[in-house]
């Protein structure tokens, strides 16, 4: 289920249900008797879920609607603390399979204590026969959301989501659990003046390394989005692992570079196939600014073979960061404000452009000429079958009276050489004619 949580649009007021009146959205107390106000509803979408209690918390507000449930807000009565409440649709709670994943995320993120990972806090049936969770109320955007946009994401938010989704993995990897679906729908990305914040979400398809609980079957719950897949999942292996949540992290990787997915099809299969047999355009061909050594950190994170890609996703993230010219590790870059790594990725040298690297090549192209040039009359010592440019062939008289088509290689003529050669072709041609006139 997407949890996304904005407000729906078309629902602008409050109201108290103590005193009755009404408040803008944005106020969650009354101002008379404190009590916390209720969104108001279009009777003909009706929702008898608002008001009520559900655990520990009132619903207060329709939030976000999913294809496997919807999100509301509460507020504890109390202490007014408010959460999200993910509450499953009628027909959802009816599949079994659904219910053991939604069961499932919740055990498995209570107990991950990470400040990246989505705090829940209940879990249980409501009245109508349905399910709920309630969590931390998270204020922001998925990652998808920034991605659809269409640009490549600023180098430093990057650079600090990297980070902390490495930090994120590695807790989660550290008591066995293997996320599985890992993509941009379930990196949530909160607001904050340090910059975005991740929260991990949806656990509900995690593997035990050692598998110890029921296992889910059903195609889309555990398998994972077919674009994120490695191809060990793909191909339904049994010994799918943290390696598995690299490669899908290298994917997202490549999409927050380009704003292009990866592995991308028109269907499941074809995205499969893909995925198995072919690697995706370099992201540079999206993004001119993706060095080669970015384009390195990217192949390695989504290898085919698994035992040659990053162990961990504390490695990715890590080696993205030298790849930038930045170091440090993965702590200090996700703790650090996106401004800040700005600073630091400001202050690493330049690289020298392709184009710049390649000219030293194409200048020692005239000199090779040059080299030709001074060596070509080098020929014109030997005797060779057939005259090349700039060679003379003359008729030459043989040892035996005869003629010969030798070439006679003749070197560049002065004005002096060719007065002397005028002069010795007159006395030869004199010569011939007194012999004749006898």
């Amino acid at each position: 289920m997407h949890s996304s949580f904005a407000s729906i649009a078309g629902i602008v007021s409050r109201t108290c249900p103590s005193c009755g009146a009404s408040y803008p959205e944005e106020t969650f107390f009354c101002g008379t008797d404190g009590f916390i106000t209720i969104q108001e509803q279009d009777p003909a979408d009706f929702d008898p879920r608002l008001g009520k209690q559900l655990g520990g918390y009132v619903v207060v507000a329709r939030v976000a609607d999913g294809a496997m449930g919807r999100v509301y807000e509460g507020r504890h009565p109390e202490t007014k603390a408010r959460v999200a409440i993910k509450v499953l649709h009628e027909q959802v709670a009816r599949d079994r399979v659904a219910v053991e994943r939604f069961k499932r995320e919740y055990e498995t993120a209570q107990e991950l204590k990470s400040p990246y990972i989505v705090q829940v806090l209940e879990y249980g049936a409501t009245p109508d026969r349905s399910w709920f969770m309630t969590m931390e109320f998270l204020e922001g955007e998925e990652l998808s959301k920034a991605i659809s946009r269409g640009k490549p994401l600023p180098l430093p938010r990057i650079v600090r989501v990297l980070s902390q989704v490495g930090l994120a993995l590695e807790h989660a990897h550290s008591f066995g659990f293997i996320h599985r679906d890992l993509k941009p729908d379930n990196v949530f990305l909160c607001s904050t003046e340090a910059g975005a914040q991740v929260r991990l979400l949806d656990f509900g398809s995690v593997k035990l390394q050692v598998e110890t609980g029921a296992k889910l079957t059903a195609l889309g719950t555990t398998l994972g989005s077919p674009c994120y897949m490695s191809p060990e999942q793909a191909t339904g292996a049994a010994d799918v692992d943290q390696q598995s949540d690299v490669f899908a992290v290298g994917s997202i990787l490549y999409e927050m570079l380009t704003a292009k997915v990866a592995f991308d099809a028109p269907t499941v299969a074809m995205i499969l196939l893909k995925i198995l047999n072919q690697q995706p355009a370099p992201a540079s061909s999206h993004n001119p600014a993706v060095t080669s050594a970015i384009e390195s950190v990217i192949t390695r994170a989504i290898e085919k073979d698994k035992t040659l890609r990053y162990p961990t996703a504390r490695a990715l993230a890590e080696g993205f960061a030298k790849a930038v010219g930045i170091k440090g590790t993965c702590e200090e870059w996700a703790t650090r404000s996106e401004p800040e790594i700005a600073d630091a990725l400001a202050a690493v040298p330049a690289p020298q452009p392709k184009a710049a690297a390649a000219q030293p090549k194409a200048a020692a192209v005239p000199s090779k000429v040059a080299v030709t040039q001074v060596q070509q009359p080098k020929p014109a010592a030997a005797a060779a079958p057939a005259p090349p440019s700039g060679q003379q062939s003359v008729r030459t008289m043989g040892s035996m009276g005869g003629t010969s088509d030798a070439p006679l290689h003749v070197p560049r003529q002065t004005g002096a050489t060719k007065w002397i050669l005028a002069v010795a072709i007159g006395i030869v041609v004199l010569g011939l004619f007194l012999l004749i006139s006898r």
